[in-house]
């Protein structure tokens, strides 16, 4: 039993979770189905609750009466035409309100066990026996009955005989319909009475194709007659055991809860992209920054720390004579405005290739909400769509967890003080989003708006500074040199020659040159220095850019599709029971060795 309220547990937290992205109609039948499996656990399952269920002149209400030993029901021409079932109780004490649920008429409900044969009937207390109407009648609100019944009863027993077992309606109408409940349905043979053995040997093997064809290989075949009493003890000993046992009930409700879970897993990925988390993340990365034109800026903003560089760290002499020349050639003042302007290291991004941006979008969910149904993969879509608005604050796109925590311990908890068929935990009510911007581009404006805020200025580094004052010092030296020449030549010319250090001709030279050669060097090594620092320039922005690009990333397309592959993937481990419902924690699958159980021998096998 606390399996059972277990799974009750897990797919009304799986439907709380994830109902707005399942198929409707799954969601309602689903809720349907746990509504009839909570109201069946309100009312016991200390009673068995077993349907006559065949066509016209089968025999049912002579059956019914054979397992009764009592003539309860009407049989051939003086049975009534009525749309209602006939109830049998074994045991009436507490039975009012379950044949209340199965709308049995009062009029139309008896009671076996008497005083006089209270240990005959003994074995089959708590049976409640229905002989419903005629499932191939004319009369559609019969048909009706027989289908409203069949969903609530916990055995079906078939009742077929040798002319009608073959019967298109009963195959394909019910029986392959059902194979999700073979444990807890059993087909009689009636009215062996009227055949050889030869004759019944030969349709029970007929029969036994019939139903395994109908993938019904689990449904035993009981021969009986009603009337001669053939196989009728039998057929009661099997029932006893049914009753005694009380697997019925939890039989036919783990069926309708697989039935349930298959039709929510229908509405599911068997997996999500990653295990949960986006992939391709760092391939929309490259894409967005790509399609803002980021290298193309980068490239600029190195070239133009090569320009200043060179400019700084000229040889001396070049740089005298450089700057002699640009004052002898006068420009106006636009052109020098124009110049400085050319010259500004305050760099902006072009505006975002928006065709570029869309296709990154694309891709990106293409790889994440491609892999899920149609309903999450369209959440995915809008939610990326309503996030790139730029009025739109990425947090009010993003999905809450399905799953909350609890206090409770174990899953029967939840249901604590709700009623088990109550598919409500106090989780938000979430609807498929709705409204998607016109502007397709926001994402695009977005990122201009965020690129063109990343601070690109430009600081003279320390080491240039300091390269410029010895570029300065060697040139002044070889000044020095210069005119410590011209002062020698000069006075030899005048006949005085200097004396001591300062008449060293070789000593002037060695200044004049060393200076310029050193100059010279140190240009060069400059320059080595100058690539290797725009390298790391251009390293230093491309990170700071990358960064605003990822930013804008991960707030506006993977955040909103990580909130839905987390809702996916929590709405299937609930579902499977991987995550407690509620706990909100995810739970190892339990080993071979633990999840392989005596199940209850179904129906089946007992008539075998």
């Amino acid at each position: 039993m606390t399996d059972v309220m277990g799974r009750v547990a897990a797919l009304s937290a799986a439907l709380d979770c994830g109902a707005p992205w399942l198929p409707p109609e799954a969601v309602q039948k689903t809720r349907d189905r746990m509504e009839h499996v909570g109201h069946r656990l309100d009312l016991g399952t200390d009673r068995t609750v077993v349907a006559l269920v065949g066509a016209t002149g089968g025999g049912k209400s002579s059956l019914f009466n054979a397992i009764a030993r009592m003539d309860i029901a009407a049989v051939g021409a003086r049975r009534p035409f009525t749309t209602s079932p006939m109830a049998c109780v074994w045991g009436e004490l507490g039975s009012e309100k379950l044949l209340d649920w199965l709308q049995v008429p009062a009029d139309r409900r008896m009671t076996r066990e008497s005083v006089l044969d209270a240990d005959d009937q003994a074995v089959l207390h708590g049976l409640v026996l229905l002989d419903l109407p005629d499932h191939d009648s004319t009369e559609a609100v019969h048909r009706v009955e027989v289908d409203r019944l069949v969903r609530m009863v916990d055995l079906m027993i078939w009742v077929v005989d040798p002319q009608k077992y073959a019967d298109n309606v009963l195959h394909a109408g019910y029986l392959q319909k059902l194979t999700s409940h073979d444990g807890v349905m059993l087909v009689v043979l009636n009215q062996v009475d009227k055949l050889s053995p030869e004759e019944t040997e030969t349709c029970v093997t007929d029969l036994r194709r019939l139903l395994d064809g109908d993938g019904l290989a689990r449904v035993g075949i009981v021969p009986v007659s009603a009337t001669r009493g053939d196989g009728v003890d039998e057929l009661r000993a099997l029932l006893a055991d049914v009753v005694q046992d009380r697997f019925a009930v939890i039989e036919r409700i783990e069926s309708d809860l697989d039935i349930a879970a298959e039709e929510i897993a229908a509405g599911l990925a068997a997996s999500e992209p990653g295990a949960g988390q986006p992939v391709s993340q760092d391939k929309l990365v490259n894409d967005l920054a790509a399609a803002s034109g980021t290298s193309a800026l980068l490239d600029a903003l190195a070239a133009e720390y090569r320009r200043r560089g060179r400019q700084k760290l000229a040889w001396a002499p070049a740089a005298w004579v450089a700057r002699i020349a640009a004052r002898r050639k006068s420009t106006g003042p636009a052109e020098a405005r124009l110049q400085a302007e050319t010259a500004s290291l305050k760099a902006l991004a072009s505006p975002s290739q928006r065709p570029a941006v869309r296709l990154a979008v694309e891709a990106m969910l293409a790889d994440n909400a491609g892999p899920l149904p149609e309903r999450w993969a369209k959440e995915a879509r809008t939610l990326v769509a309503r996030a790139g608005d730029p009025a739109v604050s990425p947090e009010d796109v993003l999905l809450p967890s399905g799953v909350q925590g609890s206090s409770g311990g174990a899953a029967g908890a939840a249901l604590a003080g709700r009623g088990r068929h109550t598919p409500a935990y106090g989780l938000p009510k979430i609807t498929p989003t709705t409204g998607v911007p016109s502007d397709p581009d926001g994402l695009a404006r977005v990122l201009d708006s965020r690129l063109a805020a990343v601070d690109l200025r430009f600081s003279t580094p320390l080491w240039w500074h300091l390269t410029q004052f010895v570029q300065q010092l060697l040139a002044l030296g070889s000044v020095i040199g210069v005119l410590w020449l011209a002062v020698l030549v000069l006075g030899r010319l005048a006949g005085q020659e200097p004396s001591g250090a300062l008449g060293s001709l070789p000593l002037a030279v060695s200044l004049v040159v060393g200076g310029l050669v050193a100059g010279l060097l140190l240009r060069l090594l400059s320059r080595w220095w100058l690539t290797a620092g725009a390298r790391n320039r251009r390293a230093e922005l491309d990170g700071r850019l990358r960064e605003a690009v990822a930013e804008v990333a991960a707030e506006r397309v993977v955040a909103p599709i990580r909130s839905v592959l987390a809702r996916h993937r929590e709405t299937r481990q609930v579902l499977l029971g991987e995550r407690s419902p509620t706990s909100g924690a995810a739970e190892p699958t339990p080993g071979a060795d633990e999840t392989e159980q005596s199940d209850p021998e179904p129906v089946a096998a007992l008539s075998r």
